[in-house]
């Protein structure tokens, strides 16, 4: 086991440099033919909500385009920083490894390049977002340009979500939106969820806004209060984010809907639909336990539609939760 590690590690490694390494274009490394002005005409219905926010901001002014840029550089700084101390991490633990420390030191040298932009801005220099290829986002100030993509592929909506999140939290995001969409609150509300308990002939129910969940006996009460204030509180956090992203006119896909890890963070993605929208929320219950997923998902789509409508009944020894 211990001479094959390296090798997998190795090839990891190597998986996860090639996929990268293309987004490290500076200044003359793209072309002004392959960086296009994002169509005024393209239909909303196959844009995500980062890229409706994007369009938008073509014919915004110069000072939100900056402001917007300069979130949008803040954090791809914070990504880079922390797969630097990722790699660093890698390399103490697997011993001095070459292809390691060039990784390291390659992240670190594109990371410092950022903050010239940052500069730029400001400065004042002109700002300009412009797409290369389908989804890609370039951020040009003056002469300057860089790749606005997460160094680890599978966090890049999570990156433009939180960029999202900080620029809409001092803008009115809300005009980003189709004109004959419901107009959104700034963010899903925070609900602390009190579950209700009710102790029948089979046993303790938990229950809260159209949920119950079965224990089959209460030997150990405490244990089962804390596991179903947790999932109770997991359901309706994502519920309300759930409908928050609706109300922004976030089309929800619900059969593709998936939950990712993020990394080094309690938080998890949640996967929306094909267009990269993303929602953001700790659910680590929901995230370790797909089947349970699929089982409350029903009342998550219900609940959004209708809450005065939604109810499901969940017998917690399906999910391992009736051991004493």
């Amino acid at each position: 086991m211990n001479a094959v590690c390296p090798a997998l590690m190795n090839k990891g490694l190597s998986i996860l440099v090639a996929s990268t390494l293309w987004l490290f274009l500076w200044t003359t490394a793209i072309s002004p033919a392959v960086v296009a002005q994002m169509s005024d005409a393209e239909s909303t219905d196959s844009q995500s909500r980062f890229q409706r926010t994007l369009q938008y901001l073509q014919d915004a002014s110069p000072r939100l385009r900056g402001e917007f840029a300069a979130i949008a550089l803040t954090h791809l700084i914070d990504g880079y920083l922390e797969e630097v101390q990722l790699a660093h991490e890698e390399v103490r633990s697997a011993g001095a490894q070459a292809n390691l420390r060039g990784w390291s030191l390659a992240v670190n040298h594109y990371a410092n390049q950022i903050p010239l932009l940052l500069e730029g801005i400001e400065l004042g220099l002109p700002v300009r977002l412009t797409r290369v290829g389908e989804k890609s986002l370039a951020i040009t100030v003056t002469d300057r340009t860089i790749i606005l993509s997460h160094p680890r592929l599978d966090q890049q909506n999570f990156l433009e979500h939180e960029i999202l999140m900080d620029f809409c939290a001092s803008h009115r995001c809300e005009q980003f939106t189709p004109h004959d969409t419901e107009p959104a609150s700034m963010s899903a509300s925070r609900v602390y969820v009190r579950p209700d308990w009710m102790f029948t002939a089979r046993g303790p129910v938990c229950s809260y806004q159209g949920i119950k969940v079965h224990f089959k006996n209460g030997k150990n009460l405490a244990k089962s209060r804390l596991i179903c204030a947790q999932f109770l509180q997991e359901v309706i956090t994502l519920a309300n984010e759930m409908s928050w992203q609706r109300a922004l006119a976030v089309p929800i896909q619900w059969s593709e809907l998936e939950i990712q890890h993020t990394v080094r963070r309690a938080e998890h993605t949640v996967r929306l639909n094909g267009l990269g929208d993303t929602a953001v929320a700790a659910v680590p219950l929901l995230y370790g336990n797909p089947r349970l997923l699929g089982h409350i998902l029903p009342w998550i789509r219900q609940w959004v539609a209708n809450p005065q409508e939604a109810s499901i009944q969940l017998e917690a020894d399906h999910y391992g939760w009736g051991e004493p």
